[in-house]
């Protein structure tokens, strides 16, 4: 699992088989690393949920928002990933 991004109480990831989906996306979970709150958001073609395990509709809607205000980074962070490179995590907090 690669960490892209982490975000006020969230984080961004992705895992090493998400390479063979065809459509970009990106995992979400909270930073307590709560197994049982995790959504899904495709980002491309557009940005949209996918799946969604117990975030609230206020969550998910601020999720959303920094996917599409950090779209540019996290996009960035997956080039690299999929390139098999190492991942360095970018802490938006600091």
């Amino acid at each position: 699992m690669g960490k892209l991004l982490i975000f006020l109480k969230y984080v961004f990831y992705v895992y090493s088989s998400d390479v063979k989906e065809n459509r970009r996306h990106v995992h979400v979970t909270d930073k307590k690393r709560d197994i049982e709150r995790i959504c899904k958001f495709w980002i491309e073609p557009k940005i949209e949920l996918h799946e969604n395990i117990r975030f609230s509709e206020k969550e998910l809607n601020e999720i959303e928002k920094l996917v599409r205000t950090n779209i540019k980074t996290l996009n960035e962070q997956l080039d690299v990933f999929y390139t098999q490179k190492t991942v360095k995590s970018i802490n938006k907090n600091e």
